[in-house]
């Protein structure tokens, strides 16, 4: 009876960890979505001004007060690394990017990146404990192990390493075990809402 009740509690701990990666997930997605909303009124306000400052310079041409709109400048983009996601609060990382071909670690930063570089350089699949103690914090701790856990999740959810059973190993950048990319076997929000 007592080997029955802790695999039950195994269970349980089991099916609240997914939870609480799943509840993650979810935070994160409204503050990536909310975001892009604001992207997405910028864009429109900037788009209503300058439909407007255009067509007042029209009307101005018309009139013939002879004042012509400003040629229109084209805007190269700046290649280089690819910035990380927006910080949610003041103090803490920005949020990992979404991986794809061409990113390596140094696209990550703070946590992320020492999360990532620790399951990188690690012999093969690593636990969260693991991770833990190899960056140097006390495993014993819940509250270590967690932010070291709420890192690992939020990689894998953008396509950096891959869990399977509990197992984290890199899925992305120029150490990728067996060449595979990042999107293999790692769970993405278009397949989790499709």
């Amino acid at each position: 009876m007592p080997s029955v009740i802790a695999l039950l509690e195994v269970r349980e701990a089991r099916a609240r960890e997914e939870l609480d990666s799943w509840l993650e997930m979810l935070r994160e997605a409204k503050v990536q979505a909310e975001a892009a909303r604001q992207r997405l009124e910028h864009a429109r306000i900037a788009r209503e001004e300058v439909a407007r400052t255009f067509a007042e310079g029209a009307a101005a041409d018309r009139d013939g007060d002879g004042v012509s709109p400003a040629p229109a400048v084209a805007v190269e983009p700046v290649a280089g690394p690819t910035p990380a996601g927006p910080v949610l609060r003041e103090g803490y990382d920005a949020r990992p990017p979404v991986w794809q071909p061409g990113l390596e670690a140094y696209a990550l930063s703070g946590a992320y990146r020492q999360v990532f570089e620790t399951a990188l350089a690690a012999s093969g699949p690593v636990t969260v404990q693991e991770l833990t103690r190899a960056l140097g914090r006390d495993a014993a701790r819940l509250n270590a192990v967690e932010k070291v856990r709420h890192r690992a999740y939020a990689l894998q959810a953008r396509g950096w390493p891959v869990r399977e059973r509990g197992l984290f190993t890199p899925a992305a950048g120029p150490g990728a075990r067996g060449g595979t990319p990042a999107s293999a076997g790692a769970l993405s929000p278009a397949s989790v809402s499709g």
